[in-house]
């Protein structure tokens, strides 16, 4: 649906290309900065789990984002970082995403807001419902009203994506390629959005926990609604899916030990 390589281009001006050696003492927690990873990788690892001891680690490679998420949520890191090869690092200024994003659409706002929210495994509330009002009000034509018997399937893993999904009654279990529920959504919770602006097939499935009512939004009305917005606003939206995955994954680590 987007082209990632194509959204850095375009946004471009916003950034520059920094090379950091392997040995430099290199600070990733920079609050007037924020970055991509253009080459090489680092070790990303949390905190320390009070019951286990330890640190799940994932590692951060090419068009992996440092810092985006912490500069527009306002929030300090907690992920800490160490270099496993020389580095370069698309820079971008931190106060210029961050009004970008304050300047953006509604949608692209409310799919921002909502990433961070699970960014930082925040408990669901009405604060980080995935469309506003606003949204619902002035698009609801352009959304189907879908409802999906309990125990029944939204989607496969594998299969195209060509919609996402807003939950307006019920509750809906995300299940990983061995069928074992690693989340359950429910009221004002959006999904099936990732891979859909990535243009990829589905990497989990989806399925009614409940009998739920689902609105509908096809990949037209999407790209129609982030066609509005700047390509350095559509590019910090793909960027904190890519995070959500990277957290999805520490998370995921941390729970198997």
């Amino acid at each position: 649906m987007f082209s990632f390589d194509q959204l850095l281009d375009e946004a471009s001006d916003h950034s520059s290309l920094v090379d950091v050696a392997l040995d430099e003492d290199f600070r990733f927690d920079q609050k007037e900065n924020i970055f991509l990873i253009d080459q090489g990788s680092v070790l990303a690892y949390g905190e320390k789990d009070p019951n286990t001891g330890i640190k799940a680690t994932q590692t951060f490679k090419e068009l992996d984002p440092i810092g985006f998420a912490e500069a527009i949520a306002g929030r300090q890191m907690r992920l800490s970082f160490r270099k496993l090869t020389d580095l370069k690092l698309r820079v971008f200024p931190a106060a210029e995403v961050k009004k970008q994003v304050n300047s953006a659409n509604v949608f692209s706002q409310t799919i921002i807001k909502y990433s961070l929210s699970r960014i930082f495994d925040q408990k669901r509330s009405t604060n980080y419902f995935s469309f506003e009002d606003e949204f619902i009000a002035k698009n609801y034509d352009f959304m189907k009203r879908v409802r999906i018997a309990r125990d029944d399937d939204i989607f496969r893993i594998t299969e195209r994506a060509t919609k996402m999904f807003f939950i307006e009654k019920g509750a809906v279990g995300i299940l990983s390629r061995t069928n074992k529920q690693i989340a359950e959504l429910g009221l004002g919770e959006c999904f099936g959005e990732s891979a859909m602006l990535n243009d990829r097939k589905r990497r989990y499935t989806a399925v009614a926990n409940k009998d739920t009512t689902l609105l509908l939004i096809d990949q037209p009305t999407v790209e129609k609604q982030m066609a509005m917005d700047t390509p350095l606003v559509r590019l910090v939206v793909l960027v904190l899916l890519k995070r959500l995955e990277l957290m999805n994954r520490l998370r995921m680590v941390k729970d198997r030990g």
